[in-house]
């Protein structure tokens, strides 16, 4: 794993590895270090297949695995998933949304709890 990233828990996949540059539909959901769940004001990733769910917590999208998707911790935290899988990361705030944050939902330098599941793929959605 990065440095910045620390891996919780690993819940392996019974299906093919996660190869960067395809496509994925992924659930997300993250949460602030003191526990509040980070809400979804909107979705992101391939717009039109992406969906929130749980009252915002929760988002299902499309993502092509790459830096351009997705921020840098759920980069390099994603590499080496099956399809099925589950992880639970620790990032840090400067390969998560750093001294930015994210208006609304995550204030700057926030470190990140993150679920991510490997829902299915790799697709051609793009």
């Amino acid at each position: 794993m990065q440095p910045g990233v620390e891996l919780l828990i690993d819940e392996p996949g019974a299906g093919p590895a996660v190869e960067k540059l395809a496509f994925y539909q992924i659930k997300l959901r993250m949460w602030l270090s003191r526990g509040d769940p980070v809400r979804w004001l909107e979705p992101w990733g391939v717009i039109s297949r992406a969906r929130i769910e749980d009252d915002g917590a929760t988002l299902v999208t499309d993502v092509r695995i790459d830096r351009v998707f997705l921020f840098a911790g759920l980069f390099y935290g994603i590499q080496g998933m099956q399809v099925g899988g589950t992880r639970t990361l620790q990032i840090a705030p400067h390969l998560a949304y750093g001294e930015t944050g994210l208006p609304g939902s995550i204030p700057p330098n926030a470190l990140l709890k993150v679920e991510i599941t490997v829902v299915s793929g790799p697709n051609a959605t793009a």
